[in-house]
Parts: C-alpha cells; structure tokens; sequence
C-alpha cells in the first residue's frame, strides 16, 4: 500500500522506496540499501565512492575507496576468501598470507626476495 510520493521517492508499509536515477546532496544514512531482486546495484561518482566503517565514538575503523586510479583498502587486516570462506590472501603489518593451493608469478622477470626464503621445493611449469 502507496501512503505518499514524492517523485521517486515513495513512502511505503516496509519504509522507504526509491525508483529511478537520485541524486542525495548530503550524506545519506540507511541500515540497508539493495537492489531489486536480481537487479545490480549502481553507485556513481565523478571522483571516488568511499565506504567507512565506524565504531561508537564515530571514528573510521576500516576504509575502502575507489578511485579513479585504484581501490584502496585501509584497516588492521585485509583478507580475500574463496565461496567456501576458504582464506586464499591477507595481509596486515607483520605478514603476507597466500593461501592458494598454488602461487604463479606471471612478471617477466620473476620474483625477487631481498633476504632468504624457505621452501620444502621448488618444481618449474612442467612438473
């Protein structure tokens, strides 16, 4: 059931609704934004869009900005896990972590390590 509209924005039962291209000149405030059902969700910006996570005394946490030259991650530990959660990288100050079944190095020259590695074997690409 339709209580009001104002363009396309729409008051509803369930709470807000929001059709169409909108454009919010202040910050916008919501415990959650999603799309339709199968539908993406699209977030535009000239410059960079940047997602803070806050704790209660309102000070960033974590950070994620995307750019128009990289995406950025900033917080304690960075992680990227599989479907199955299965950790496949992390970083944070003290360690790299790459927790695939294998590494490739693709770069024509290589890899370069400035101080000793440990490795129970090294194989090329034929084995």
């Amino acid at each position: 059931t339709l209580f009001r509209s104002m363009g396309n924005l729409r008051i509803t039962e369930k709470g807000l609704r929001l059709e169409g291209d909108s454009e919010f000149l202040q910050p916008l405030y919501a415990k959650e934004i999603r799309s339709r059902p199968g539908n993406p969700l699209y977030l535009q910006s000239a410059r960079n869009v940047t997602v803070n996570i806050i704790n209660e005394e309102m000070k960033v946490m974590t950070q994620v900005v995307t750019g128009p030259q990289a995406l950025e991650a900033y917080g304690k530990r960075f992680e990227v896990l599989s479907n199955e959660k299965k950790l496949l990288f992390s970083a944070d100050d003290n360690e790299v972590v790459v927790g695939a079944e294998r590494l490739r190095v693709l770069g024509a020259e290589g890899a370069v390590f400035p101080k000793s590695i440990e490795t129970p074997n090294v194989r090329d690409r034929k084995s």
